[in-house]
């Protein structure tokens, strides 16, 4: 919020009306010290994890008169979730039986997730004629797959945070091609 808020200046909350702040270092050039209000800042898209920022007081009336200190920042990867879907194709034919996989699935709170932000990828089906394209989301069922229900298993990973992965399956059920028998 403000790294001066527990510096002291002469024995009372410094400020900066009585000294000029610095930024010394940081571990990751996302995090960075705003000297205008002393407040630290985390970019946008910046990767899970802990970083140290280090700054400098400085003694307007007494230039020189220096002291450090660092502030630890603890930034957390955004919550994914991978939710089930379920479609239908008919056999025969085949077909997409879901568009999207993602549609119902969320990224850092926000619905949907999107392949700017995360990888998809073909993790099992329980039939080859049931493929994701991993470039769309979509679920492509085979024409002459037979008919029954199937689950592919497909997971999302955070584009950011490489190794944060979910997981979500998808239950088709593939329909008999409808047969029709006329008498003569």
């Amino acid at each position: 919020i403000d790294v001066l808020a527990n510096d002291l200046y002469n024995g009372v909350q410094a400020s900066l009306t009585n000294i000029n702040l610095t930024q010394i270092s940081t571990t990751n050039s996302n995090v960075t010290l705003d000297l205008t209000n002393g407040k630290v800042n985390v970019a946008a898209n910046t990767p899970a994890g802990t970083y140290t920022l280090v700054y400098q007081i400085e003694d307007k009336l007494n230039p020189g008169q220096t002291k450090t200190a660092s502030v630890t920042v603890n930034v957390l990867a955004p919550v994914m979730t991978a939710n089930g879907d379920t479609g239908t194709a008919n056999g025969f034919t085949g077909g997409i039986a879901v568009s999207n996989v993602l549609t119902n699935d969320t990224y850092n709170g926000s619905s949907p997730a999107s392949l700017g932000q995360v990888n998809l990828t073909l993790v099992s089906s329980t039939h080859a004629g049931l493929t994701l394209d991993v470039s769309t989301g979509a679920v492509h069922v085979a024409a002459n797959t037979p008919a029954g229900t199937y689950t592919l298993v497909y997971q999302i990973e955070d584009k950011l945070n490489p190794g944060q992965t979910k997981t979500a399956s998808v239950t088709i059920t593939v329909t008999a091609p409808a047969l029709i028998a006329v008498d003569d």
